[in-house]
């Protein structure tokens, strides 16, 4: 077959998605089959074919998109904030890019998440079948990081929609826990053609330590660890991190020979690294920043830790086990369903310092069942999280989508649907944001002070959704207006320093003034 794997989010990324992407790819080409990734190119300014080198220029189509956003919506007579704008026209851009690529070559399409699905679901032929899977549900990840609060009411239930239409638009949906099939049920959503495959590693190139390789890790801290606590995770409120550092300051205040390594990058880093020295705690909370080596490095912790807000089927918690190391995590989500508590791993309650320092301790200080743990990891990772099974499981819904008739459509568009509910609700038509800020800023080198042009400009809402992209000017200043009140994420892009990420807090109506140094 020639499948086509697409998504909306950038490829390679530091997260789940990228790490299934790679997998399903390598096994699938192992098993003869042609494979491309569709992706946003990682600067953001691009979609791109990785392996065929087609690359589609964003702005080519933002304007179009955005024009046709808001006459659709006019037409409909629903109030456009510049968020949905912005990401309505965002979803419309991309599939105006997916209409210049030649996707009746392909036999399959399978896409990775809600935007992606709905948007080939419209763009594809009739006769390519869809599959999706979706990674996690970015409705209530919202409300998991306290971002709903920042949405209005008219907001919030686009953001159910737009669930909803993404997981009801494939022919086939895989859905990687049992948790997730709940979660989308509480939206309306009972896909016909709906399973349930969890993820899986190559447990060959983990069984006792094989493949991955040993390392001399230099590490600048004057505490000698007798204890290394792993938390392998983006650097995003959703993750918990902030959770563990206040942990981390009750544990050293009882063991002081226990270091935590937060591996990884990502929005947070900065309020992160200001929490931990805040608290005192530089020498025992090492930032390792985006690592290729991550096997490498839980391979040397003796306790992996994920504080996660909500979370699917995380694959911090899948390699831990592969690796044979005891998990400390939420119970939350799908993890409920990857470590039983006390056998190999412990559950924390979310969002819990205490709970979480209390579990860390009982791992730390009892040798016996860090070791009875860690052998019931292993068990547990060869019997269930097998890439090979996945394989064969993701094979049948091809199989099944492929002889099978394609879904109908669903019988009311999204916009329609959005429409007739704000007609309907007199809720959805309270709270409209009516002031907007404007953020502008100077990019710089960080080494010379000199501005920069040219230097391309993301801002992200914190669902990972391009809202607007812009460049550097002359004198290395950048302006965004119409920004309503919440938190968003700053990506600026340079050919030498790669992708740099900021946080950015609009408060009600107020300018916003950075300054950034690549």
């Amino acid at each position: 077959m020639n499948i086509l794997l697409a998504t909306y989010w950038p490829f390679p990324h530091i997260g789940g998605v990228s790490t299934y992407l790679n997998i399903l790819r390598s096994r699938l080409t192992e098993a003869g089959h042609e494979v491309e990734i569709l992706a946003q190119h990682p600067g953001l300014s691009h979609y791109y074919l990785v392996r065929g080198g087609l690359r589609l220029r964003k702005q080519d189509f933002l304007p179009q998109a955005e024009e046709a956003v808001k006459s659709r919506f006019r037409r409909r007579k629903i109030p456009l904030s510049p968020w949905m704008l912005w990401r309505e026209s965002e979803k419309y851009a991309f599939e105006l890019a997916c209409q210049e690529i030649s996707l009746q070559d392909y036999d399959l399409i399978h896409t990775q998440d809600i935007i992606s699905t709905f948007v080939l679901r419209r763009a594809k032929p009739g006769r390519v079948p869809l599959v999706a899977t979706i990674h996690g549900c970015l409705a209530t990840e919202w409300a998991a990081n306290n971002e709903i609060q920042a949405r209005s009411p008219l907001e919030q239930h686009y953001l159910s929609l737009e669930e909803y239409y993404g997981s009801m638009s494939p022919d086939g949906l895989i859905l990687p826990s049992r948790w997730l099939s709940g979660k989308l049920s509480t939206f309306g959503i009972r896909h016909p053609r709906a399973c349930i495959i969890p993820y899986g590693l190559n447990q060959e190139l983990y069984r006792d330590g094989q493949g991955i390789q040993q390392m001399n890790l230099k590490v600048s801290t004057s505490v000698r660890p007798n204890m290394i606590i792993a938390c392998p995770a983006r650097l995003v409120a959703i993750k918990g991190q902030t959770y563990l550092i206040d942990a981390m300051k009750l544990l050293v205040q009882q063991r002081s020979d226990v270091v935590c390594w937060l591996i990884g990058d990502g929005v947070m880093r900065q309020d992160l690294e200001r929490q931990t020295q805040e608290l005192g705690l530089e020498e025992h909370v090492i930032f390792w920043g985006k690592r290729h080596d991550v096997p490498e490095l839980i391979s040397r912790a003796d306790i992996v830790v994920l504080p996660s807000l909500q979370d699917n089927l995380p694959f911090t918690i899948i390699e831990a086990h592969s690796l044979g190391k005891p998990v400390v995590a939420s119970r939350i989500g799908g993890i409920e369903e990857m470590v039983e508590d006390g056998i190999n791993g412990l559950l924390a309650k979310p969002g819990n310092a205490v709970d979480l320092c209390e579990k860390l301790l009982r791992l730390v200080e009892d040798d016996r069942l860090r070791e009875k743990q860690s052998a019931e990891a292993r068990k547990h990772a060869l019997t269930v999280w097998n890439d090979i099974a996945m394989l064969g499981q993701t094979l049948e819904v091809y199989a099944q989508a492929t002889a099978s008739r394609p879904l109908p459509l669903l019988r009311q568009d999204f916009v329609s649907r959005l429409s007739d509910d704000y007609r309907t609700n007199a809720r959805l038509a309270a709270g409209h944001i009516r002031n907007f800020s404007i953020l502008t800023g100077t990019v710089a080198d960080a080494e010379t002070g000199h501005t920069l042009p040219d230097i391309p400009v993301h801002l992200l809402d914190l669902a990972g959704v391009v809202l607007r992209s812009t460049v550097s000017g002359t004198h290395g200043r950048f302006e965004i207006r119409d920004l309503q009140p919440g938190n968003y994420e700053l990506a600026l892009s340079h050919p030498q320093a790669g992708v740099m990420t900021r946080k950015i807090t609009v408060l009600q109506a107020e300018s916003v003034l950075i300054d950034i140094s690549l």
